[in-house]
Protein backbone atom coordinates (compact mmCIF):
# COMPACT_ATOMS: atom_id res chain seq x y z
CA UNK A 1 0.00 0.00 0.00
CA UNK A 2 1.33 3.71 -0.80
CA UNK A 3 2.02 6.02 1.94
CA UNK A 4 1.01 9.13 1.54
CA UNK A 5 2.73 12.88 2.47
CA UNK A 6 0.92 15.86 2.29
CA UNK A 7 2.10 19.41 2.59
CA UNK A 8 -0.47 22.18 2.55
CA UNK A 9 0.94 25.55 2.00
CA UNK A 10 -1.72 28.16 2.67
CA UNK A 11 -1.74 30.84 -0.38
CA UNK A 12 1.09 29.24 -2.14
CA UNK A 13 0.73 30.49 -5.73
CA UNK A 14 1.54 28.10 -9.02
CA UNK A 15 3.04 31.40 -10.96
CA UNK A 16 4.79 32.06 -8.26
CA UNK A 17 6.23 29.06 -8.28
CA UNK A 18 7.07 29.51 -11.74
CA UNK A 19 9.11 32.86 -10.99
CA UNK A 20 10.85 31.43 -8.14
CA UNK A 21 11.48 27.76 -9.30
CA UNK A 22 15.05 28.14 -9.89
CA UNK A 23 15.43 29.24 -6.36
CA UNK A 24 13.69 26.29 -4.82
CA UNK A 25 15.26 22.91 -5.82
CA UNK A 26 12.79 20.72 -3.57
CA UNK A 27 9.62 22.42 -4.89
CA UNK A 28 11.55 22.89 -8.77
CA UNK A 29 11.71 18.79 -8.18
CA UNK A 30 8.39 18.23 -8.11
CA UNK A 31 7.04 20.65 -10.51
CA UNK A 32 9.13 18.23 -12.75
CA UNK A 33 8.00 14.88 -11.28
CA UNK A 34 4.02 16.08 -11.10
CA UNK A 35 1.18 15.50 -13.53
CA UNK A 36 -0.30 18.18 -12.35
CA UNK A 37 0.43 21.94 -11.43
CA UNK A 38 -2.49 24.46 -11.31
CA UNK A 39 -5.56 23.65 -8.66
CA UNK A 40 -8.76 26.04 -9.47
CA UNK A 41 -10.59 27.36 -6.17
CA UNK A 42 -13.97 27.16 -5.28
CA UNK A 43 -16.11 29.62 -5.72
CA UNK A 44 -15.10 32.24 -4.02
CA UNK A 45 -11.83 30.98 -3.33
CA UNK A 46 -11.92 32.10 0.13
CA UNK A 47 -10.31 30.01 3.33
CA UNK A 48 -13.60 28.31 4.23
CA UNK A 49 -15.37 27.30 1.02
CA UNK A 50 -12.09 26.26 -0.25
CA UNK A 51 -10.30 24.44 2.20
CA UNK A 52 -13.82 22.99 2.74
CA UNK A 53 -13.85 21.38 -0.67
CA UNK A 54 -9.97 20.44 -0.70
CA UNK A 55 -10.86 18.15 2.55
CA UNK A 56 -13.72 17.13 1.48
CA UNK A 57 -14.27 16.89 -2.33
CA UNK A 58 -17.63 18.15 -2.00
CA UNK A 59 -18.36 21.43 -3.33
CA UNK A 60 -19.49 24.64 -1.11
CA UNK A 61 -23.27 23.81 -1.65
CA UNK A 62 -22.90 20.03 -0.99
CA UNK A 63 -20.68 21.46 2.38
CA UNK A 64 -22.20 24.06 3.45
CA UNK A 65 -19.04 26.22 4.62
CA UNK A 66 -19.68 29.45 4.12
CA UNK A 67 -17.34 32.30 4.70
CA UNK A 68 -20.76 34.68 4.35
CA UNK A 69 -23.56 34.72 6.42
CA UNK A 70 -26.33 32.47 4.27
CA UNK A 71 -28.60 33.78 1.81
CA UNK A 72 -31.63 31.61 3.47
CA UNK A 73 -31.46 33.35 6.47
CA UNK A 74 -33.99 36.17 7.23
CA UNK A 75 -32.88 39.49 6.72
CA UNK A 76 -31.63 41.50 9.95
CA UNK A 77 -31.67 38.21 11.79
CA UNK A 78 -27.69 38.53 12.14
CA UNK A 79 -27.35 42.16 12.46
CA UNK A 80 -24.64 42.93 15.08
CA UNK A 81 -24.06 39.48 16.06
CA UNK A 82 -20.61 37.23 16.26
CA UNK A 83 -20.89 33.82 15.21
CA UNK A 84 -18.70 30.72 15.39
CA UNK A 85 -16.89 30.05 12.15
CA UNK A 86 -18.52 27.44 10.09
CA UNK A 87 -16.74 24.02 11.71
CA UNK A 88 -15.94 20.57 9.87
CA UNK A 89 -17.96 17.46 11.11
CA UNK A 90 -16.35 14.48 11.97
CA UNK A 91 -16.14 11.61 9.53
CA UNK A 92 -16.71 13.86 6.33
CA UNK A 93 -12.99 14.50 5.49
CA UNK A 94 -10.13 12.37 3.06
CA UNK A 95 -8.15 11.78 6.47
CA UNK A 96 -11.88 10.51 8.46
CA UNK A 97 -12.34 7.90 5.31
CA UNK A 98 -9.10 6.64 5.55
CA UNK A 99 -8.86 6.16 9.06
CA UNK A 100 -12.39 4.20 9.10
CA UNK A 101 -11.01 2.14 6.38
CA UNK A 102 -7.91 1.37 9.10
CA UNK A 103 -5.44 3.79 7.64
CA UNK A 104 -3.06 5.28 10.10
CA UNK A 105 -3.19 8.58 10.00
CA UNK A 106 -1.12 11.67 11.32
CA UNK A 107 -3.20 15.36 10.88
CA UNK A 108 -1.47 18.31 11.80
CA UNK A 109 -3.75 22.10 11.73
CA UNK A 110 -6.55 21.52 9.27
CA UNK A 111 -8.72 24.79 8.77
CA UNK A 112 -12.61 24.16 10.35
CA UNK A 113 -11.37 21.11 12.49
CA UNK A 114 -11.19 22.58 16.43
CA UNK A 115 -11.40 20.69 18.67
CA UNK A 116 -9.89 17.92 17.54
CA UNK A 117 -11.75 14.23 16.97
CA UNK A 118 -10.38 11.13 17.91
CA UNK A 119 -9.19 9.15 14.38
CA UNK A 120 -6.67 6.36 14.16
CA UNK A 121 -3.74 8.12 15.14
CA UNK A 122 -3.06 11.87 15.86
CA UNK A 123 -5.07 14.71 15.06
CA UNK A 124 -3.82 18.09 16.21
CA UNK A 125 -6.08 21.35 15.73
CA UNK A 126 -5.48 24.78 16.82
CA UNK A 127 -8.91 27.34 17.88
CA UNK A 128 -9.69 29.95 15.23
CA UNK A 129 -10.52 31.89 18.12
CA UNK A 130 -7.85 31.97 20.56
CA UNK A 131 -5.13 29.87 18.85
CA UNK A 132 -5.37 27.11 21.96
CA UNK A 133 -4.15 23.48 20.88
CA UNK A 134 -6.56 20.63 20.48
CA UNK A 135 -5.10 17.10 19.89
CA UNK A 136 -6.33 13.46 19.94
CA UNK A 137 -5.46 10.97 21.67
CA UNK A 138 -5.51 13.44 24.53
CA UNK A 139 -1.88 11.80 25.99
CA UNK A 140 -0.38 13.65 23.50
CA UNK A 141 -1.30 17.16 24.38
CA UNK A 142 1.72 17.69 27.15
CA UNK A 143 4.09 16.15 25.23
CA UNK A 144 3.56 18.48 21.89
CA UNK A 145 3.64 21.90 21.52
CA UNK A 146 2.47 23.71 18.00
CA UNK A 147 2.75 27.42 18.39
CA UNK A 148 -0.44 29.15 16.75
CA UNK A 149 1.08 32.17 14.39
CA UNK A 150 1.23 35.48 16.10
CA UNK A 151 -1.44 37.85 16.33
CA UNK A 152 -1.13 41.15 14.67
CA UNK A 153 -2.33 42.71 17.54
CA UNK A 154 -1.62 46.85 16.77
CA UNK A 155 1.16 46.42 15.22
CA UNK A 156 -0.11 46.07 11.39
CA UNK A 157 -2.27 48.85 11.66
CA UNK A 158 0.27 51.52 11.63
CA UNK A 159 2.47 48.98 9.37
CA UNK A 160 6.05 50.65 10.17
CA UNK A 161 8.92 48.85 8.67
CA UNK A 162 10.57 48.12 12.15
CA UNK A 163 7.56 46.19 13.52
CA UNK A 164 6.62 44.37 9.99
CA UNK A 165 10.27 43.26 10.42
CA UNK A 166 9.67 41.77 13.79
CA UNK A 167 6.61 40.40 12.41
CA UNK A 168 7.84 38.76 9.66
CA UNK A 169 10.75 36.83 11.70
CA UNK A 170 8.20 35.93 14.27
CA UNK A 171 5.71 34.47 11.12
CA UNK A 172 9.20 32.82 10.35
CA UNK A 173 10.19 31.03 13.80
CA UNK A 174 6.42 29.81 14.24
CA UNK A 175 6.77 28.11 11.20
CA UNK A 176 10.02 26.65 11.18
CA UNK A 177 8.60 25.21 15.12
CA UNK A 178 5.17 23.95 13.41
CA UNK A 179 7.59 21.90 10.86
CA UNK A 180 10.22 20.89 13.43
CA UNK A 181 7.11 18.94 15.07
CA UNK A 182 5.82 17.71 11.92
CA UNK A 183 8.89 16.26 11.23
CA UNK A 184 9.12 14.77 14.45
CA UNK A 185 5.39 12.71 14.29
CA UNK A 186 6.44 11.88 10.56
CA UNK A 187 9.26 10.01 11.57
CA UNK A 188 7.91 8.54 15.01
CA UNK A 189 5.64 6.06 13.05
CA UNK A 190 5.12 4.77 9.24
CA UNK A 191 1.50 6.61 8.83
CA UNK A 192 -0.42 5.49 5.70
CA UNK A 193 -1.34 9.64 5.32
CA UNK A 194 0.69 12.27 6.78
CA UNK A 195 -0.70 16.04 6.21
CA UNK A 196 0.84 19.14 7.77
CA UNK A 197 -0.85 22.50 6.94
CA UNK A 198 1.18 25.37 6.92
CA UNK A 199 -0.99 28.85 7.33
CA UNK A 200 1.88 31.71 7.48
CA UNK A 201 2.66 31.93 3.98
CA UNK A 202 -0.84 33.46 3.39
CA UNK A 203 -0.30 36.14 6.14
CA UNK A 204 2.95 36.38 4.84
CA UNK A 205 1.44 37.47 1.29
CA UNK A 206 -1.17 39.36 2.49
CA UNK A 207 1.27 41.61 4.38
CA UNK A 208 4.23 42.24 1.93
CA UNK A 209 2.57 41.84 -1.97
CA UNK A 210 3.04 45.52 -2.40
CA UNK A 211 6.30 45.54 -1.41
CA UNK A 212 7.92 43.12 -3.83
CA UNK A 213 5.54 43.77 -7.16
CA UNK A 214 6.73 47.19 -8.52
CA UNK A 215 3.53 47.45 -10.61
CA UNK A 216 1.51 47.59 -7.52
CA UNK A 217 0.50 51.24 -6.91
CA UNK A 218 0.84 50.95 -3.51
CA UNK A 219 4.78 49.82 -4.11
CA UNK A 220 6.99 52.26 -1.36
CA UNK A 221 10.00 51.78 -3.51
CA UNK A 222 13.50 49.54 -2.70
CA UNK A 223 13.22 48.33 0.93
CA UNK A 224 14.04 45.40 3.12
CA UNK A 225 10.45 43.91 2.47
CA UNK A 226 11.19 43.67 -1.23
CA UNK A 227 11.98 40.03 -1.26
CA UNK A 228 10.16 38.67 2.02
CA UNK A 229 8.25 36.60 0.02
CA UNK A 230 10.69 35.11 -2.25
CA UNK A 231 12.22 34.45 1.22
CA UNK A 232 9.04 32.30 2.86
CA UNK A 233 8.70 30.59 -0.35
CA UNK A 234 12.60 29.19 0.10
CA UNK A 235 11.19 28.03 3.54
CA UNK A 236 8.82 26.07 2.67
CA UNK A 237 10.88 24.72 -0.26
CA UNK A 238 13.29 23.90 3.15
CA UNK A 239 10.30 22.15 4.81
CA UNK A 240 9.11 20.39 1.58
CA UNK A 241 12.90 18.90 1.01
CA UNK A 242 13.50 17.75 5.16
CA UNK A 243 10.10 15.99 5.03
CA UNK A 244 11.16 14.28 1.57
CA UNK A 245 14.18 13.21 2.96
CA UNK A 246 12.51 11.69 5.83
CA UNK A 247 10.13 9.68 3.80
CA UNK A 248 10.43 5.80 2.63
CA UNK A 249 12.08 5.88 -0.88
CA UNK A 250 8.42 4.46 -1.95
CA UNK A 251 6.24 7.13 -0.81
CA UNK A 252 4.26 9.70 -2.62
CA UNK A 253 4.50 13.33 -1.47
CA UNK A 254 1.88 15.99 -2.70
CA UNK A 255 2.05 19.79 -2.08
CA UNK A 256 -1.23 21.10 -1.68
CA UNK A 257 -3.09 25.34 -1.92
CA UNK A 258 -6.97 25.38 -2.10
CA UNK A 259 -6.49 28.88 -3.99
CA UNK A 260 -2.96 31.31 -5.16
CA UNK A 261 -2.30 34.80 -4.24
CA UNK A 262 -2.65 38.22 -5.95
CA UNK A 263 -2.05 41.78 -6.19
CA UNK A 264 -5.27 43.49 -3.75
CA UNK A 265 -7.34 45.77 -6.53
CA UNK A 266 -7.92 49.82 -6.16
CA UNK A 267 -10.49 49.37 -9.27
CA UNK A 268 -13.88 49.00 -7.24
CA UNK A 269 -16.91 48.40 -9.78
CA UNK A 270 -19.96 49.61 -6.99
CA UNK A 271 -22.53 47.20 -8.52
CA UNK A 272 -25.08 48.52 -5.11
CA UNK A 273 -25.01 51.91 -6.70
CA UNK A 274 -26.14 50.42 -10.08
CA UNK A 275 -28.95 48.12 -8.41
CA UNK A 276 -30.17 51.84 -6.81
CA UNK A 277 -29.96 52.98 -10.11
CA UNK A 278 -32.08 50.56 -11.80
CA UNK A 279 -34.63 51.34 -8.85
CA UNK A 280 -33.87 47.48 -7.27
CA UNK A 281 -32.02 48.39 -4.04
CA UNK A 282 -33.50 51.09 -1.22
CA UNK A 283 -32.05 53.11 0.57
CA UNK A 284 -33.21 54.03 4.41
CA UNK A 285 -35.78 56.25 5.05
CA UNK A 286 -34.05 57.57 7.65
CA UNK A 287 -30.85 58.01 5.65
CA UNK A 288 -32.12 60.06 3.19
CA UNK A 289 -30.68 63.53 4.08
CA UNK A 290 -27.50 61.87 3.47
CA UNK A 291 -28.05 61.49 -0.08
CA UNK A 292 -25.49 65.28 -0.72
CA UNK A 293 -22.98 63.01 -0.08
CA UNK A 294 -21.52 59.79 -1.07
CA UNK A 295 -21.56 56.90 1.70
CA UNK A 296 -20.92 53.79 2.57
CA UNK A 297 -23.75 50.81 3.41
CA UNK A 298 -20.73 49.00 5.49
CA UNK A 299 -19.37 50.24 8.25
CA UNK A 300 -15.78 51.44 9.03
CA UNK A 301 -13.71 48.42 8.71
CA UNK A 302 -12.67 46.68 11.37
CA UNK A 303 -9.02 47.22 12.16
CA UNK A 304 -6.80 45.83 9.88
CA UNK A 305 -5.05 43.45 12.30
CA UNK A 306 -8.77 42.00 13.23
CA UNK A 307 -9.69 41.61 9.44
CA UNK A 308 -6.56 39.84 8.16
CA UNK A 309 -6.55 37.36 12.05
CA UNK A 310 -10.45 36.85 11.19
CA UNK A 311 -9.37 35.85 7.09
CA UNK A 312 -6.52 33.30 8.36
CA UNK A 313 -8.75 32.13 11.43
CA UNK A 314 -6.62 32.91 14.76
CA UNK A 315 -9.79 34.59 15.71
CA UNK A 316 -13.72 34.33 15.87
CA UNK A 317 -14.54 35.43 12.45
CA UNK A 318 -17.36 38.55 12.62
CA UNK A 319 -19.98 37.78 9.72
CA UNK A 320 -18.44 39.74 6.90
CA UNK A 321 -19.63 43.14 6.65
CA UNK A 322 -20.18 43.29 2.92
CA UNK A 323 -23.13 40.64 3.82
CA UNK A 324 -25.18 42.56 6.04
CA UNK A 325 -25.53 46.37 5.63
CA UNK A 326 -25.05 46.77 9.24
CA UNK A 327 -24.85 50.63 9.22
CA UNK A 328 -28.83 50.39 8.02
CA UNK A 329 -28.05 52.10 4.56
CA UNK A 330 -29.67 49.62 2.64
CA UNK A 331 -33.59 48.95 3.13
CA UNK A 332 -32.78 44.88 2.74
CA UNK A 333 -36.29 44.09 3.33
CA UNK A 334 -37.80 46.70 0.77
CA UNK A 335 -34.62 46.14 -1.92
CA UNK A 336 -35.52 43.85 -4.42
CA UNK A 337 -31.61 42.81 -4.74
CA UNK A 338 -28.32 43.62 -3.43
CA UNK A 339 -24.77 42.35 -4.13
CA UNK A 340 -22.18 41.11 -1.72
CA UNK A 341 -19.04 40.79 -2.03
CA UNK A 342 -17.81 37.07 -1.78
CA UNK A 343 -14.11 35.93 -0.68
CA UNK A 344 -12.57 38.93 0.48
CA UNK A 345 -11.49 42.27 -1.43
CA UNK A 346 -11.25 40.44 -5.18
CA UNK A 347 -13.30 39.86 -8.03
CA UNK A 348 -15.81 37.36 -7.03
CA UNK A 349 -19.54 38.08 -5.82
CA UNK A 350 -23.18 37.20 -5.81
CA UNK A 351 -26.80 39.10 -6.36
CA UNK A 352 -29.22 38.19 -3.22
CA UNK A 353 -32.39 38.52 -4.41
CA UNK A 354 -35.38 39.15 -1.88
CA UNK A 355 -38.44 36.44 -3.43
CA UNK A 356 -40.65 38.04 -0.77
CA UNK A 357 -40.41 41.54 -1.75
CA UNK A 358 -40.73 40.45 -5.44
CA UNK A 359 -43.84 38.34 -5.14
CA UNK A 360 -45.43 41.50 -3.31
CA UNK A 361 -44.54 43.49 -6.29
CA UNK A 362 -46.27 40.96 -8.77
CA UNK A 363 -42.95 40.35 -10.57
CA UNK A 364 -41.41 37.41 -11.82
CA UNK A 365 -38.38 35.92 -9.48
CA UNK A 366 -37.31 34.21 -12.79
CA UNK A 367 -37.59 36.87 -15.33
CA UNK A 368 -36.34 38.83 -12.69
CA UNK A 369 -33.14 37.28 -12.47
CA UNK A 370 -32.57 36.38 -16.21
CA UNK A 371 -32.85 40.05 -16.49
CA UNK A 372 -30.21 41.25 -14.21
CA UNK A 373 -28.37 38.64 -15.46
CA UNK A 374 -28.09 40.07 -18.81
CA UNK A 375 -28.10 43.74 -17.85
CA UNK A 376 -24.91 42.60 -15.76
CA UNK A 377 -23.16 41.27 -18.61
CA UNK A 378 -23.24 44.08 -20.96
CA UNK A 379 -21.73 46.54 -18.42
CA UNK A 380 -18.87 48.26 -19.35
CA UNK A 381 -16.37 50.68 -19.22
CA UNK A 382 -15.05 52.31 -21.88
CA UNK A 383 -16.18 49.86 -24.31
CA UNK A 384 -14.57 46.67 -21.86
CA UNK A 385 -17.01 44.45 -20.29
CA UNK A 386 -16.79 45.06 -16.43
CA UNK A 387 -17.64 40.91 -15.83
CA UNK A 388 -16.05 37.75 -17.18
CA UNK A 389 -19.25 35.86 -16.30
CA UNK A 390 -23.04 35.86 -14.35
CA UNK A 391 -24.50 32.74 -13.69
CA UNK A 392 -27.29 31.18 -11.45
CA UNK A 393 -26.46 29.43 -8.87
CA UNK A 394 -27.37 25.89 -9.69
CA UNK A 395 -25.39 26.31 -12.83
CA UNK A 396 -22.26 26.77 -10.81
CA UNK A 397 -22.92 24.04 -7.99
CA UNK A 398 -25.53 21.38 -6.95
CA UNK A 399 -26.17 20.36 -3.41
CA UNK A 400 -28.49 20.34 -0.19
CA UNK A 401 -27.34 23.90 0.87
CA UNK A 402 -27.79 25.30 -2.95
CA UNK A 403 -30.37 27.96 -1.13
CA UNK A 404 -27.11 29.20 1.40
CA UNK A 405 -25.75 30.88 -1.58
CA UNK A 406 -26.81 33.56 -3.44
CA UNK A 407 -29.03 33.53 -6.33
CA UNK A 408 -26.57 34.60 -9.35
CA UNK A 409 -22.65 34.33 -8.70
CA UNK A 410 -20.44 36.31 -10.49
CA UNK A 411 -16.90 36.91 -11.17
CA UNK A 412 -15.58 40.34 -12.57
CA UNK A 413 -12.69 41.24 -14.85
CA UNK A 414 -9.37 40.47 -12.49
CA UNK A 415 -8.12 43.64 -11.82
CA UNK A 416 -11.56 44.79 -10.46
CA UNK A 417 -12.76 44.51 -6.79
CA UNK A 418 -16.21 44.86 -5.94
CA UNK A 419 -17.16 48.32 -4.05
CA UNK A 420 -20.08 49.25 -1.63
CA UNK A 421 -20.53 52.91 -1.94
CA UNK A 422 -23.80 54.70 -3.11
CA UNK A 423 -24.73 57.82 -4.83
CA UNK A 424 -21.06 57.33 -6.63
CA UNK A 425 -20.11 56.36 -10.25
CA UNK A 426 -19.93 53.42 -11.38
CA UNK A 427 -16.10 52.47 -11.36
CA UNK A 428 -14.03 53.99 -8.64
CA UNK A 429 -10.63 54.25 -7.81
CA UNK A 430 -9.88 53.22 -4.08
CA UNK A 431 -6.87 55.09 -2.11
CA UNK A 432 -4.01 52.37 -2.00
CA UNK A 433 -4.02 50.16 1.10
CA UNK A 434 -0.56 49.42 2.56
CA UNK A 435 -1.72 47.11 4.91
CA UNK A 436 -3.07 44.47 3.25
CA UNK A 437 -2.24 44.39 0.00
CA UNK A 438 -2.62 40.91 -1.22
CA UNK A 439 -5.52 38.91 -2.07
CA UNK A 440 -6.21 35.29 -2.72
CA UNK A 441 -7.32 34.19 -6.72
CA UNK A 442 -8.10 31.14 -7.95
CA UNK A 443 -5.43 28.95 -9.13
CA UNK A 444 -3.68 27.13 -6.20
CA UNK A 445 -0.97 24.43 -6.62
CA UNK A 446 -1.30 20.32 -6.55
CA UNK A 447 1.89 18.98 -6.91
CA UNK A 448 2.26 15.38 -6.71
CA UNK A 449 5.59 13.57 -6.45
CA UNK A 450 7.16 10.13 -6.84
CA UNK A 451 4.24 8.36 -8.65
CA UNK A 452 5.98 5.00 -8.87
CA UNK A 453 3.03 2.87 -9.06
CA UNK A 454 -0.17 5.81 -10.56
CA UNK A 455 -0.31 7.16 -13.56
CA UNK A 456 -2.87 10.55 -14.50
CA UNK A 457 -6.52 9.47 -15.32
CA UNK A 458 -7.80 12.47 -16.09
CA UNK A 459 -8.62 13.93 -19.56
CA UNK A 460 -7.29 17.35 -21.23
CA UNK A 461 -10.48 18.95 -21.08
CA UNK A 462 -10.70 18.40 -17.30
CA UNK A 463 -10.46 21.57 -14.89
CA UNK A 464 -8.52 20.14 -11.91
CA UNK A 465 -10.38 21.74 -8.97
CA UNK A 466 -9.98 21.50 -5.02
CA UNK A 467 -12.90 18.67 -4.91
CA UNK A 468 -10.12 16.41 -6.99
CA UNK A 469 -7.72 16.38 -4.17
CA UNK A 470 -9.74 13.94 -1.78
CA UNK A 471 -10.78 11.23 -4.18
CA UNK A 472 -7.30 11.34 -4.99
CA UNK A 473 -5.93 11.29 -2.26
CA UNK A 474 -8.10 7.87 -1.18
CA UNK A 475 -7.56 6.29 -4.24
CA UNK A 476 -3.37 6.61 -3.58
CA UNK A 477 -4.59 4.63 -0.45
CA UNK A 478 -6.40 1.68 -2.14
CA UNK A 479 -9.86 3.22 -0.61
CA UNK A 480 -12.51 3.79 -3.85
CA UNK A 481 -16.36 4.02 -3.54
CA UNK A 482 -16.88 5.09 -0.23
CA UNK A 483 -18.87 8.07 -0.64
CA UNK A 484 -19.98 10.24 -3.59
CA UNK A 485 -17.66 13.13 -4.11
CA UNK A 486 -18.16 16.11 -6.05
CA UNK A 487 -14.68 15.57 -7.31
CA UNK A 488 -12.80 12.75 -9.37
CA UNK A 489 -9.75 10.85 -8.58
CA UNK A 490 -7.07 12.27 -11.12
CA UNK A 491 -4.51 8.90 -11.01
CA UNK A 492 -5.60 5.14 -11.69
CA UNK A 493 -2.92 2.01 -11.20
CA UNK A 494 -0.29 1.47 -13.98
CA UNK A 495 -1.22 -1.39 -15.90
CA UNK A 496 1.20 -4.60 -15.27
CA UNK A 497 3.67 -4.57 -18.00
CA UNK A 498 3.46 -7.92 -19.44
CA UNK A 499 5.93 -10.74 -19.12
CA UNK A 500 8.56 -11.35 -22.24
Amino acid sequence: MTQVAILGFDGMDADLLRVYGPALPHLRRLMLESPFLELTSSIPPDTIPAWGSLYTGLNPANHGLLSFLPCDSEPGSHDGVQAEPPALTCGTTFWDLASASGRRICVLNPYLAYPAWPVNGIMLALSPRDGSMSITPEEYELSLTFPPPPRLAGRAARAHREELRAFYHELVSCTLQQAALGLELLQQESWDLFFLQINTLDIIQHLFWHYSDLSDPAYPGQSEHLTRIQSFYRLCDHIVGEVRAALPAESVLMVVSAYGHGRRSHQRVNLNEWLRRQGLLTVQARSLHLLDRPFSPRPRRRPVSDELLAHVGLIARERQASTRSESGLIDEEHSLARVLSLGGDGPFGGVVLNRQRIQEQGRDYEALRVSLQEEMLRLRSRGRPLLRWVRKREEVYQGRYLERLPDLLFELQGDLAIGDELYVPLLTTQTARRTISGVHRKDGVFLIGNLLHHEPEVSDVHEITVMDVAPTVLRLLGINNVVRFDGQPLLALKAAEPLP
